[in-house]
């Protein structure tokens, strides 16, 4: 009985604390929230509004997975905070902007949440609805001319291994996209400059191994003629590291186990 109580003991310590050091998508924006090409309008069920700024619609923390309820877990910024480039929503001049142009929506990372254990993938309409989306569009976003955009995240315990995955192209010729990564939403670290085509391409980029409590990764697109860069299905990645007052919880349950058994022997 105690070889066997000290077996399940380690193989839940095992699982317990292996499953902390997985990697996790902590938020991902499919840009289906937007109420149609080239406006930043959301419907909340109540009212059109514009918005500069987007929550999260998937994330492995989000106990459905996607929804509203992952806007918990990230917010892309357009308002200028956090290096991001101010747009002037509902002026007609935005510089980066909801887009139809290329069929709606790339599908070339449509299935990047699937790979860290839920089962909707991007853009899957019915489930967001269902899980309280008021609306659902089949979007991309479209650098129009020079921009950067913030994708800011907040897992709730620290993250280490930080990974940006995501969709790319252009809307013809090449371009490119500069990606860089903070922990304080100030001070950025460029990690590469992503060289896009006309071919929808899924990118993925390791941003950093800095152990920190959020994480904000800013695109800033260089548009030189038509050449108009697209990218879709942004999926923010981390290993997520328990606090150590959860770890001593769990070792002192472990030990706990070991006692009774040591007690029934």
């Amino acid at each position: 009985m105690k070889k066997q109580l000290l077996a399940i003991a380690a193989a839940v310590g095992t699982i317990t604390l292996g499953a902390g050091a997985q990697a996790t998508m902590v938020a991902g924006w499919d840009f289906s929230q937007y109420l149609g090409d080239g406006t930043y309008v959301v419907d909340d069920g109540s009212l059109y509004e514009f918005v500069d700024t987007l929550g999260a619609n998937y994330s492995s923390l989000d106990p459905s997975g996607l929804g509203p309820d992952s806007a918990a877990y990230g917010t892309m910024y357009v308002n200028g905070q956090f290096g991001s480039t101010a747009q002037p929503v509902g002026s007609g001049a935005e510089t980066f902007v909801p887009s139809a142009a290329v069929g709606g929506s790339l599908a070339s990372n449509l299935t990047a949440p699937v790979s860290d254990g839920f089962l909707n993938p991007f853009d899957s309409h019915t489930s967001l609805q269902f899980e309280g989306q008021v609306n659902a569009q089949l979007l991309a976003m479209t650098a129009l001319g020079s921009s950067s955009v913030v994708f800011g995240v907040t897992p709730g315990v620290p993250g280490a291994d930080w990974a940006v995955g995501f969709g790319g192209r252009t809307q013809s010729g090449s371009s490119s996209v500069e990606v860089a990564f903070s922990t304080d939403g100030a001070n950025y670290v460029s990690a590469g400059v992503i060289g896009l085509t006309a071919v929808d391409t899924p990118y993925s980029v390791a941003l950093g191994s800095e152990l920190a409590q959020a994480a904000f990764v800013r695109f800033t697109f260089a548009v030189d003629g038509a050449a108009a860069p697209v990218i879709d299905n942004v999926a923010i990645s981390a290993t997520l590291i328990p606090e150590p007052g959860t770890a001593l919880l769990l070792l002192s349950g472990l030990g706990g186990m070991a006692a009774y058994g040591r007690r029934r022997a």
